[in-house]
């Protein structure tokens, strides 16, 4: 006799065409793979996150380099104002429509674009 308990054909049946190994090995592989896409892709630190906060440092970038170049422009513009008297002139008159008292200043008045030319030729 053999030293092993006797079982039914069923049960070893049962036992050896088990599918459970080869689906808990699936269904791990399927759950790291889901881990590792929501910890790289979302979260904090996720892919989508850095990928926004890289496209508004770079916009920010932009700006703070307009703005440098405003700058140096406003720092230019203030040492002609102090050291150029004729620019001073210029800068007076082209804004503030200063003159001295022997010029004569000429402005140009816009025509009134939104009436037709049919109206402007009948008015005349």
């Amino acid at each position: 006799m053999s030293a092993y308990p006797r079982t039914s054909k069923k049960f070893v049946r049962r036992v050896k065409g088990s599918n459970l190994l080869p689906r808990l090995k699936i269904f791990i592989y399927v759950l790291a793979a889901v881990s590792v896409i929501l910890i790289f892709f979302w979260g904090e630190f996720g892919f989508f996150r850095m990928w926004i906060l890289h496209r508004k440092i770079v916009k920010l970038e932009k700006e703070v380099l307009t703005l440098k170049v405003a700058k140096q422009d406003l720092l230019w513009e203030i040492d002609k104002m102090k050291n150029d008297p004729d620019y001073l002139i210029k800068h007076a008159v082209e804004n503030y429509g200063y003159a001295r008292p022997d010029q004569k200043i000429i402005q140009f008045v816009p025509v009134d674009t939104s009436k037709s030319d049919h109206e402007n030729i009948s008015s005349e």
